[in-house]
Order: structure tokens, then C-alpha cells, then sequence
């Protein structure tokens, strides 16, 4: 996959991901930049990614990040229900499948989806005068 290929929010991401994990350690920031090198900025950032979402969703070597599952559940890794599912709620909220951190990505949109301002003004409330 070419940057050219990849959508504004994905790159966002990926762009990230890729400077939230340089930033983790010397030998990792080494590591992707020998992938950046050998496979491209492409490669790298999804590596990254990959990293940061298995990290930041606490998965158990089983189980497979948003960036790397299938869009249908069935047998096999990346195909659980959960995962799945986690997948459809990313994209559902306009968000890439290559979010570092998609459990808290998700979270601020919910939350901002809840604030009153979010959702416009409060309805007038019914006056007692009169009665």
C-alpha cells in the first residue's frame, strides 16, 4: 500500500502511531525505522500501529487488532465476534482502522457525542406562569 492509496484519517493515524511509538524507545524507534527503510514509511506506520493497538487494548497474543482483522466473523484469527465488531465500530465512527489507541478514540467521540454542546441547545423548558 502507497501513501497515495491510504484516506486523510488514515495517514493521520498512521502518522501517530508511528511518532507514539518512536517516542517508546530508542531500540523500537530503531526497529521501525530499519522496516521504514527496508519497506517503506507504509510498512513502518502500519508496524506501529500494529504495536500500539495490541498494547493499548491489552490483547492476548490470540487475539488480533482492528488494523489486522477480517470484516467477517467466522473461524480463525481476526474473524471473533469481538473483533469484528470492534472493527465496524471504528469505521462506523469515521475513524481508521489504524488507530493507535481505538478504545479511547472511540471513548472521546462518545463523550463528545454527549456533551450538551455536541448535540445543539437544550429545549426550552415548559414555563409554570400562567397556570
Amino acid at each position: 500500500m502507497t501513501t497515495e492509496e491510504l484516506s486523510r484519517v488514515d495517514r493521520d493515524a498512521l502518522r501517530r502511531a508511528l511518532a507514539t511509538a518512536r517516542a517508546e524507545s530508542t531500540m523500537y524507534r530503531e526497529h521501525l525505522e530499519h522496516i521504514e527503510v527496508r519497506d517503506g514509511w507504509v510498512s513502518a506506520a502500519e508496524s506501529a500501529s500494529y504495536h500500539l493497538q495490541v498494547k493499548n487494548l491489552r490483547l492476548k497474543p490470540w487475539q488480533c487488532p482492528p488494523c489486522d482483522c477480517s470484516d467477517e466473523v467466522g473461524l480463525g484469527y481476526g474473524r471473533s465476534r469481538v473483533e469484528v465488531l470492534l472493527r465496524r465500530r471504528l469505521l462506523e465512527a469515521g475513524l481508521s482502522l489504524f488507530e493507535p489507541d481505538p478504545a479511547a478514540a472511540l471513548q472521546k467521540i462518545a463523550s463528545t457525542a454527549a456533551s450538551p454542546l455536541a448535540v445543539g441547545p437544550p429545549h426550552p423548558q415548559p414555563t409554570t406562569a400562567g397556570r
